[in-house]
């Protein structure tokens, strides 16, 4: 039982720093805002949009796959008071067949933009506001997804009275 468990230790040992490895090495979507600041006169309606850049033979799922058992791709946004997100738009996903899959996959990347109609209230007062952002994906090639992660940026939305 001693020699099972000093194996098993020392196969733990050998194998943790490859997986710390791996993960460190997960893919990472990049994400610019397309304009900001983007103006908006209150009571009024503005499009943000945000570039999605993949590494080379990566993909995400589109924000509606196929299959419900895949991690969308989902973009939220903060909006501060005075402001409402009206519509999210994602690009037409692509297909994708793979060997061991029956049914095609609708798949984004490796580059995409995201749009989003926002709504600024009447009331809203004049000022620039932040829009922070989050898109939660999960990176895949043609072999492996990885672990599903989420991607942080922001806009700044500078409101003009009426």
């Amino acid at each position: 039982m001693r020699a099972f468990l000093a194996v098993s230790a020392v196969v733990i040992g050998l194998t943790a720093p490859s997986l710390s490895t791996a993960q460190g090495q997960r893919p990472r979507a990049q994400l610019a805002p397309v304009k900001s600041p983007v103006e908006a006169r209150a009571g009024a309606k503005a499009t943000v949009s945000l570039r999605v850049q993949l590494p080379p033979d990566i993909h995400v799922q589109a924000n509606k796959p196929k299959d419900p058992s895949l991690i969308p791709t989902v973009l939220t946004v903060d909006v501060p008071p005075g402001v409402v997100v009206e519509e999210v738009t994602y690009p037409p996903p692509s297909e994708l067949t793979q060997a061991d899959r029956g049914e095609k996959l609708a798949v984004l990347g490796p580059e995409f933009t995201i749009d989003v109609l926002l709504s600024v209230s009447a009331t809203a007062p004049a000022g620039t506001v932040k829009l922070p952002a989050r898109l939660r994906y999960q990176a895949c090639n043609d072999k492996v997804c990885f672990p599903p992660t989420t991607g942080l940026t922001e806009w700044a939305l500078e409101v003009r009275s009426q």
